[in-house]
């Protein structure tokens, strides 16, 4: 698979990466959803960036500052079976 290095803002990236652990995603795999989701539309109907990313948003709204990090790592490494 070929590797591509895009600049985004530190703030942008942050919500990328929350919207990933969320879903159980890559960075890689969240990005590529998104340009495949981008791209799969025809070109009348193509959606905006603003669009094929409103499902992050939502996500964003959901989640951020209503869960605690550090519960989340303590969890998982109770749970870890290796």
């Amino acid at each position: 698979m070929a590797k591509i290095m895009i600049s985004l803002p530190q703030e942008f990236l942050k919500k990328v990466d929350l919207a990933a652990k969320a879903q159980g995603r890559s960075r890689s795999e969240l990005t590529r959803e998104a340009l495949r989701t981008l791209l799969s539309e025809s070109q009348g109907d193509r959606r905006s960036w603003k669009e094929a990313l409103a499902p992050l948003k939502e996500l964003e709204r959901q989640w951020v500052g209503r869960w605690n990090s550090t519960d989340i790592v303590h969890y998982y490494r109770a749970t870890d079976p290796g």
